[in-house]
């Protein structure tokens, strides 16, 4: 399972929750298959100033790219053959990607649509 950082950022002048990062292991993605699925949990990391390793390859995942499965009501699917489309003109190895990086308004989003008696507890909340 990738590490999941909560990346914060200041916004208007509040500290808010701005990309939600998933670090990934080598070889964890099979890019031959289509969904890559991962636990919804906390984040095991998360900071209140901005912490994305720009060294690391990362790859945008937007709302689009965001799969719900009620066959895997705890966990949210990432669109791997969407990414394909969009990379493979400029990756030649997609085993390279390090991790994804999904702008947590958008996960926020699809978590406050999953129905009530599938949500876990998951909350992307900005610091006070």
């Amino acid at each position: 399972m990738p590490k999941q950082i909560l990346d914060y950022q200041y916004i208007d002048g509040e500290l808010s929750p701005h990309y939600y990062i998933l670090q990934l292991y080598p070889n964890e993605i099979n890019w031959d298959k289509n969904v890559f699925y991962f636990d919804l949990c906390p984040p095991i990391y998360s900071q209140e100033y901005s912490e994305l390793n720009e060294t690391l390859l990362g790859c945008s995942v937007t709302i689009t790219d965001l799969i719900v499965n009620k066959e895997f009501p705890s966990r949210l699917g990432i669109n791997l053959r969407s990414l394909k489309r969009r990379l493979l003109p400029d990756i030649d190895e997609l085993s390279f990607i390090q991790q994804f990086i999904i702008y947590a308004p958008d996960l926020d989003f699809i978590i406050a649509r999953l129905p009530e008696e599938h949500t876990k507890t998951f909350y992307l909340q900005s610091c006070k």
